[in-house]
C-alpha cells in the first residue's frame, strides 16, 4: 500500500484514544458553560425569568456532561496530532449541540403570551423565540454563533429577549478566539497532554509565548483588551450621535456589537442589523471595529511589545487587505450605481464590502435586490478571500491567496529567464528554499481546492432545493457566506427554507470555521477499519 494512503487512516482506539478525546471535549463544555451562566445573570437583570431558567437548565446539562467526561478520563494519555484533530472536529460539533439547548429550552418553557411580550412596543410580528421549537433551527443558531457566521433563524432579533441576545453575542466572542484556546487558558490540565497539538488543530496563529498555555492566555488578553476598547468606543459614539437612544440601550448595544465585531461574527441586537439605527453616522462608526477584527491577533501582540505602528504595514496580509479595499470597493459602488434599488451606492457599497472582506456580516443593504454582478463581486472578491490568518475571520484567508499569487509571479518570472537561473521565493520578509516553497504553496493550493470543491457541491445542492424566487448568484452568495463564516444573506436563510439546505449550511459553517481538515480526520476516524481505503 502506498505510504500516502496510510496517512489517511487516523487511528483512534476504543481505549486510551477515546478517553483522550472525551477528556478534551469535556473540558470544552465546562469552559462554554461559563458563558451560559453569565447570560443567566443578564436575563435576571432584565427580568426575563423564563430565559434565565432556560439558560440555567442548559448550563446544568452542559457542565454535567463536561465534568463527567473530563473527570472520568482525566488520566488519559497525551494528545497526539490525530487525537487533537478529532477533538477539534468533534468538540466544535458537540459544543454547537449543547449550545443549542438555551434556544430550544426557551422556546418550549416560555409561555406564548410571555414570548409575545418580548416583541418591542409598536410591532405586531410573532416572537422569533417560537422558531426555536424546531431543534434544527436551534442547532443552526448555535452553530452560526460559535463559528462566528452570523446567519440567523431569529427573524426579528429583539423579540427573543436580552438574555438570549447576549448569549448569542458571547458565543460568537468565545468562538472567535476559539473554544479550544479558551479551554487551554482556563481549564487545569494534568501532565503534558499535547497542548501544542490541540492549539494547532484549531488555529493557524503563531505561538506568542514559549509555551501553549501562555500563548492561549496571551491571545485572550489581547482579544479582551481590544474588545473593551471597542465597547468604550461604540458606547461613547452612540451617546454622541444618538443622545435620545438612552445610556442603557447604548451600553447594551455597545457590549454586544463589540463582541460580535471583534469576533467578526456579525450578530446584531437590532432588527435590521446596523441599518436599524437609521443613521449614516452610526454605520460609519461601526466600520473601524470590523477592520480591527480582521487583523491578525499576533500582529497586535507584536505591536504591543514593539510600540511601532509600522509593524502593521510590514505585514503582507495587512497590506493585501487594504489593497482589496482600495481596488474593489469602487467597482462595487459602480455596479450598485447602475441599479435603482440602491439609493446610496457609496454608503451601501463601502459598508458591505468592509463587512464582507472582514467576514463580519453586518448588513445595511438588501443584497437580495442587487444585480447578480454586484452579488458575485462581493462573494468572490471579498468573502471567499476573507481577512488575515491569525484573526477571527473565515474564508480561504489572505495569507493563502498571497502565497498563491507569489507562486504565480515566481512561475511567470521563471519563463523569461534561463533554465539554470535561481529565482528567490519570498513571502513577506521571508526567503524560502525550494523545500519550504513547495510545502507552503502546496498547503495553500490543497486547502483552496478543497474549499472550492465543498463550495461547489454545496451550491449545487442548494440550487436543486431552493425556491424559484432565487437565482444562481443568490445560491453562490449564500453558500460562500456560510462557508466563509460571513453571515451576509441574499434572503435564502430563513426558518422556512428546506431542511436539506439548512443542514448543508450547518455543515459549511462547521467545516469553514475549522478549515476542513479536522472535520475530514473526524469523519475518517468514524469509518470502520475494514471500510477504510
Amino acid at each position: 500500500m502506498p505510504r500516502f494512503m496510510i496517512r489517511l487512516r487516523p487511528k483512534i482506539s476504543q481505549g486510551s484514544g477515546f478517553q483522550i478525546v472525551m477528556r478534551d471535549i469535556g473540558a470544552l463544555q465546562m469552559a462554554l458553560s461559563v458563558g451560559m451562566m453569565l447570560s443567566v445573570f443578564v436575563s435576571l437583570l432584565y427580568r426575563e425569568f423564563y430565559n434565565a431558567l432556560s439558560l440555567l437548565a442548559a448550563t446544568g446539562a452542559t457542565v454535567t456532561f463536561g465534568a463527567l467526561a473530563y473527570r472520568s478520563c482525566r488520566n488519559a494519555g497525551e494528545s497526539k496530532r490525530r487525537h487533537a484533530m478529532v477533538v477539534a472536529g468533534a468538540g466544535w460539533l458537540v459544543s454547537a449541540l449543547f449550545g443549542a439547548l438555551p434556544f430550544l429550552f426557551a422556546a418550549y418553557l416560555t409561555p406564548p403570551d410571555v414570548a409575545q411580550a418580548l416583541v418591542p412596543t409598536g410591532e405586531n410580528y410573532q416572537s422569533s423565540l417560537m422558531y426555536f421549537k424546531n431543534p434544527l433551527h436551534a442547532l443552526f443558531e448555535s452553530m452560526s454563533a460559535y463559528t462566528t457566521t452570523g446567519l440567523t433563524m431569529a427573524v426579528h432579533e429583539p423579540s427573543i429577549g436580552y438574555g438570549l441576545l447576549f448569549y448569542r453575542s458571547l458565543a460568537q466572542w468565545i468562538g472567535g478566539a476559539g473554544v479550544i484556546v479558551l479551554s487551554l487558558a482556563i481549564i487545569p490540565r494534568p501532565r503534558s497532554v499535547g497542548e501544542l497539538e490541540l492549539y494547532q488543530s484549531e488555529t493557524a496563529g503563531a505561538k506568542l509565548r514559549p509555551n501553549i498555555i501562555g500563548t492561549a492566555r496571551a491571545i485572550w488578553k489581547v482579544y479582551s483588551a481590544i474588545t473593551v476598547f471597542v465597547v468604550l468606543y461604540l458606547f461613547a459614539a452612540t451617546l454622541i450621535i444618538l443622545p435620545d437612544y438612552g445610556w442603557r440601550s447604548s451600553l447594551f448595544d455597545a457590549v454586544n456589537h463589540a463582541m460580535t465585531a471583534q469576533s467578526t461574527g456579525g450578530f446584531s441586537v437590532l432588527d435590521d442589523s446596523i441599518a436599524g439605527y437609521k443613521s449614516y453616522a452610526m454605520e460609519l462608526v461601526h466600520i473601524p471595529p470590523m477592520i480591527l477584527g480582521a487583523i491578525s491577533i499576533p500582529l497586535y501582540y507584536t505591536f504591543l511589545y514593539q510600540r511601532d505602528l509600522r509593524v502593521f504595514w510590514r505585514d503582507a496580509q495587512f497590506r493585501l487587505m487594504f489593497l482589496l479595499f482600495l481596488l474593489l470597493t469602487p467597482f462595487l459602488v459602480l455596479l450598485l450605481g447602475n441599479t435603482k434599488v440602491v439609493t446610496d451606492p457609496v454608503r451601501e457599497g463601502v459598508f458591505q464590502f468592509v463587512s464582507a472582506v472582514s467576514t463580519t456580516g453586518w448588513q445595511t443593504s438588501n443584497i437580495g435586490d442587487w444585480k447578480d454582478s454586484a452579488v458575485l463581486l462581493l462573494a468572490w472578491g471579498a468573502m471567499v478571500t476573507g481577512g488575515a490568518a491569525g484573526a477571527t475571520v473565515g474564508g480561504i484567508k489572505l495569507i493563502r491567496m498571497y502565497i498563491i499569487l507569489c507562486a504565480v509571479k515566481w512561475r511567470i518570472r521563471k519563463v523569461f529567464l534561463p533554465i539554470e537561473a535561481v529565482i528567490p521565493f519570498r513571502i513577506g520578509e521571508r526567503n524560502l528554499d525550494s523545500g519550504e516553497m513547495q510545502r507552503e504553496v502546496s498547503d495553500a493550493a490543497v486547502f483552496s481546492l478543497l474549499y472550492l470543491v465543498i463550495l461547489a457541491l454545496s451550491t449545487l445542492i442548494m440550487v436543486h432545493y431552493m425556491g424559484p424566487n432565487f437565482t444562481l448568484a443568490d445560491a453562490i452568495f449564500e453558500s460562500v457566506s456560510a462557508q466563509s463564516t460571513v453571515g451576509l444573506s441574499s434572503g435564502i436563510t430563513d426558518p422556512g427554507m428546506p431542511a436539506v439546505i439548512e443542514l448543508v449550511f450547518i455543515m459549511q459553517m462547521w467545516v469553514g470555521r475549522l478549515e476542513i481538515f479536522p472535520v475530514i480526520v473526524l469523519l475518517l476516524a468514524l469509518i470502520p477499519r475494514r471500510w477504510r481505503f
